[in-house]
C-alpha cells in the first residue's frame, strides 16, 4: 500500500460509512431484498443497494460528510428508523472521535499499522457484525422509514453549502432525534493512528409505546 493511503483517512471512513449504511438497511429489512446485490468489501460479502433513488440519497449524505470531515466539523452520523407515526424507534450511531487528515510518516517505525492490516481486520469484523445485527435487535415496525442525520453546527452546514447545493442539509426537528430511554447495543470500536470511532445501536423503550416494535410483515 502506498504512503499516500496512510493519510487518506477521509476516504477510508467514507467507504466504511457507505458500506455500513447499505448493510444496515439490508439487515433491518425495510426494503425488499431484490434491490440489493452481493459485493465483496474487506474480503466479506455484503449487500449493496442497486436502487437509484436510495443510492442518490446515500451519496448526497456522504458528499456532505466528506466536506465536514475535511473541516473536522462532524461529530456523529446516525441512521434512524421511524415507525408509521413518525416516532423514532431505533438508530445506529457512528460516534467519530478522531479523523487525522495527515500522518507524519517521517518515522516509519512509529506507525503501529504500516500496511493497514489491523484496520482491515477491524473493518471486516464490523461488517460481519452488521450482517447479524438483526439477531441482536427487535424487529422493526411495519411501514418503517429511515433518515440519516449528521451532527454538526448550523454555521458549518452553511460553510459547506457550495458542496451540497444539489443536496442541501435540512435542520432536524427535535422529535426526529429524541429517543427516550434507549437500550444501547454495542457493535464495534475502531481505533488506529488516523481513525477512531465508536459504533453502536440504540433501541426505543417499548414500555412507552406497546406498538413501537410491532413486527414488520417483511420479517
Amino acid at each position: 500500500m502506498s504512503k499516500e493511503k496512510f493519510s487518506d483517512s477521509v476516504s477510508i471512513l467514507l467507504e466504511l460509512l457507505e458500506v455500513s449504511i447499505h448493510c444496515i438497511l439490508y439487515a433491518r429489512k425495510i426494503y425488499p431484498e431484490g434491490i440489493f446485490e452481493l459485493k465483496k468489501k474487506y474480503n466479506v460479502p455484503v449487500h449493496v443497494s442497486i436502487y437509484p433513488k436510495l443510492n442518490l440519497y446515500i451519496n448526497g449524505v456522504l458528499n456532505a460528510v466528506k466536506s465536514l470531515l475535511k473541516l473536522k466539523k462532524i461529530r456523529k452520523l446516525d441512521v434512524c428508523f421511524y415507525n408509521k407515526t413518525g416516532v423514532i424507534v431505533e438508530r445506529f450511531v457512528f460516534n467519530i472521535h478522531n479523523v487525522e487528515l495527515e500522518l507524519n510518516l517521517s518515522d516509519f517505525s512509529n506507525v503501529r499499522d504500516p500496511y493497514l492490516v489491523k484496520l482491515e481486520q477491524m473493518l471486516r469484523a464490523f461488517c460481519l457484525k452488521l450482517t447479524v445485527c438483526d439477531s441482536l435487535l427487535k424487529p422493526l415496525p411495519s411501514s418503517c422509514t429511515f433518515q440519516i442525520h449528521i451532527h454538526t453546527t448550523e454555521t458549518n452546514s452553511i460553510e459547506i453549502q457550495k458542496d451540497t447545493e444539489e443536496f442541501p442539509l435540512i435542520p432536524s426537528e427535535k422529535r426526529d432525534i429524541i429517543l427516550t430511554s434507549p437500550a444501547v447495543v454495542p457493535l464495534r470500536s475502531i481505533d488506529c493512528e488516523h481513525l477512531n470511532l465508536e459504533i453502536y445501536a440504540e433501541e426505543g423503550n417499548k414500555d412507552e409505546d406497546p406498538d413501537l416494535f410491532t413486527p414488520s410483515p417483511l420479517i
